[in-house]
This record gives structure tokens, C-alpha cells and sequence, in this order.
């Protein structure tokens, strides 16, 4: 690893180390996208790449060629919520220089079932109305060299968010490095939220008692803070005759105290694994599995004439099970 791969990586943990956020503020947009990727169990941030590579790391759009559309559908959690994406990126060769690919995605992640509610006259709850909420998030993205062997990519990302009674808007940034060790050796990073992200909230009303005769009605905002994740990952990659085979590694560290709610955590720091295994045929057709902390995925694909097809499925005891269909076209 070279000298300024090592500066650049420690200048990331030191900014991520030293801020303050709010727990699970960024986790429903931590969910994966595209069904290459949650079949491998989201072990994607050094690769292998697709379409959907500038959510998982931007960086990655460096390895694509021409240009490339995707789009996915799933029903997550039995159904419980509905999770699209949609993405393009342009990475057909340029001249020399800093930028060599860009692209922009938007990512949706909503339901029903907000139940609103009142006290009835015996201080008893009842239902007022149902609400749905949604998250929706569009981000650009953008990759370049720093060397022959280390690429960069940076997203920037602004977010909606409906929870019923009251809405916020925010901003955040992604950051991405990925380091060639060798042909068949990558290391990649990946650091969501990497300036510290937030979620402005605002028009919410509440009620308070101003005398004995009336009521005073106040307007009140909030902000969220989301906590940068640091995510470290590795891909091998194998040829043999007609097949190819990619192994694939990668990790959450977060710093937000979770505990329990993590695989593995030390105090604040905690760790959630992903690992995943794809075999192809003549880069034709894929089976892929592997485990999303510590859950089970599986899940094939075709490559047929720029157009490719997944499927993924995703086992939960207690959610129920996340099926998730995607599919690109590259030109």
C-alpha cells in the first residue's frame, strides 16, 4: 500500500472518529440496492461492480465501460415495505484527466401503516387516520485516478423524508477508495455520511397551554443528525477456463454505541460483516450467495446482449423474507 493511500485512509477515520450523530438517523438508506448485491449479502464495496456501483462505492464507476441504466424493485420484510431504485452512469473512456466517469441514482424506500391516533374523552387512544412515510434520497456521483492503481469517488446526496405528521430535507456526502493489489486482489473503502449528514425537520405543531381561557399553537423544527459508517472491504477474483469465480468481504463500522443492535461491538464502535461468493459462466450466467450480517442471501443473473437480469432473496426469522428483482441495459 503506498505512502498517500495510508494518509488518505487515516485522514478519513480520524474525521469520521471525532463527530457526533444520531443513532439509526441513516439506516433506511443502508439497505442495498440492486439484486447482484444483496444476493452476494452486500459485499460489494471493492467490487464486483455493475450498474449499481455508485451506491456502493463510487469509486467502482472507474471499472464500468459505456453507459448504464438500472432499475429495481423489491417487496422487503414480506412485503411490509416497497424499495425502488433507478440509476445511470457514464463511464465510456476519456481523455486524460481527474474525472472518468459520473452518474446519479435515486433511491425510494416507503409504505403504509402510520397510524395516527387521539385521546378520547376516558384518556383512551384511537385511531384518527392512517399515513404512509417514505425516504427518498438523489444523489450524484462522480470517480477519478489518483494513481494507476487507486481510484477515488464521491457522491452528494439530498434527502426527503415523510414520516406522516411532519417532513425534513437534508444533505450528506459519500466518499470511495478502491486499491488494485494485484489482478486478482482489490481492497476498497467506502465512508457513508462522510461529512456528518443531517435531516432538517420543520412545521411540526404543538399544542401548549397558554392561560386558563386558551391554547397557544407553536411551529417547531428539529435537526438529525446521520453518523458517518466506515465500510472496509476486499474482492478475489479467479479465472478457470469459462468460469469465473469472485469472492467478496466487507464490514459496517459505526460509532454510534449500538451494542446489542450490532453483530459485534467494543463500547461505541461496532461491526456488522458481509460476505459474498459468485460463480459465472462465460459471464453469461451467475449464482451468487452469501451472508448479510449473518443472514443468508442467495441469488442468480444473466448477461445477454448489454441487458442483464437478477434475482435475489434474502431469509429473515422474524421480518419475513426480502425478494428483490433488478435489471440493466448498457450502450
Amino acid at each position: 500500500m503506498t505512502c498517500k493511500l495510508k494518509l488518505i485512509l487515516v485522514a478519513v477515520l480520524l474525521l469520521c472518529s471525532g463527530t457526533e450523530a444520531a443513532k439509526f438517523s441513516g439506516e433506511s438508506f443502508s439497505l442495498g440496492v440492486g439484486a447482484r448485491g444483496l444476493a452476494m449479502g452486500g459485499a460489494v464495496i471493492a467490487g464486483p461492480f455493475d450498474g449499481t456501483a455508485s451506491y456502493w462505492n463510487p469509486a467502482g464507476m472507474n471499472y464500468l465501460n459505456h453507459r448504464h441504466i438500472v432499475a429495481m424493485h423489491a417487496e422487503t420484510f414480506g412485503s411490509l415495505l416497497n424499495h425502488d431504485y433507478v440509476a445511470y452512469i457514464d463511464s465510456r473512456p476519456r481523455d486524460q484527466g481527474k474525472i472518468s466517469a459520473f452518474g446519479f441514482y435515486f433511491y425510494y424506500l416507503g409504505g403504509g401503516g402510520i397510524k395516527i391516533t387521539q385521546l378520547d374523552q376516558f384518556n383512551r387512544p384511537y385511531v384518527v387516520r392512517e399515513e404512509s412515510h417514505a425516504d427518498i434520497l438523489l444523489a450524484a456521483s462522480l470517480s477519478g485516478k489518483i494513481s494507476q492503481k487507486i481510484d477515488f469517488g464521491m457522491s452528494a446526496k439530498i434527502i426527503y423524508r415523510d414520516i406522516g405528521p411532519e417532513s425534513g430535507q437534508g444533505l450528506t456526502m459519500d466518499a470511495g477508495l478502491l486499491y488494485q493489489l494485484s489482478a486478482a486482489f482489490r481492497l476498497g473503502l467506502m465512508v457513508s455520511d462522510v461529512t456528518s449528514g443531517f435531516i432538517r425537520y420543520g412545521g411540526g405543531t404543538v399544542i401548549e397551554p397558554a392561560d386558563s381561557s386558551g391554547q397557544r399553537t407553536e411551529t417547531k423544527s428539529s435537526t438529525e443528525s446521520i453518523f458517518p459508517t466506515v465500510k472496509p472491504g476486499l474482492m478475489i477474483e479467479k479465472y478457470f477456463n469459462q468460469v469465473s469465480a469472485r469472492f467478496a468481504a466487507s464490514g459496517d463500522l459505526k460509532f454510534e454505541s449500538l451494542k446489542t443492535a450490532a453483530q459485534y461491538w467494543s463500547g461505541s464502535l461496532s461491526l456488522d460483516t458481509h460476505f459474498g461468493l459468485e460463480l459465472g459462466y462465460r459471464e453469461l450466467v451467475f449464482g451468487r450467495a452469501g451472508f448479510d450480517i449473518g443472514k443468508f442471501t442467495a441469488g442468480g443473473g444473466v448477461d445477454v446482449k448489454n441487458i442483464t437480469v437478477d434475482f435475489a432473496y434474502l431469509h429473515h426469522d422474524d421480518l419475513g423474507e426480502t425478494f428483490r428483482v433488478s435489471a440493466g441495459y448498457r450502450f
